[in-house]
């Protein structure tokens, strides 16, 4: 039997490798990594609150809202899928929203 995936809509707070060669503003390039994670339906960032710039990548941490599909519900199922993704360094904060 197949497993459906769920759009869980989560509020995150996430440290992650940007490029410094992406292209575009801060926050773009931050919604860009995130939404090339599989599972990733939508990505909004709030706020950027740290940068550190490093030789080839910039580091940034910041608070998103994201739409994930995971195939069960729960705070667990989508830090997982996010941690996976390339590039994400830490999943912090994580608020499911209902």
């Amino acid at each position: 039997m197949a497993v459906r995936a769920r759009h869980t809509d989560v509020t995150v707070t996430v440290t992650l490798w940007v490029p410094r060669d992406a292209g575009s503003d801060l926050r773009s390039s931050v919604e860009s990594v995130l939404g090339d994670i599989e599972g990733v339906d939508a990505v909004t960032v709030r706020n950027v609150t740290d940068v550190q710039p490093r030789s080839t990548d910039i580091q940034v941490t910041t608070v998103a809202d994201v739409t994930v599909a995971v195939p069960v519900d729960g705070e667990g199922a989508v830090r997982e899928t996010l941690a996976d993704g390339f590039g994400v360094m830490d999943v912090g904060r994580c608020t499911v929203e209902t």
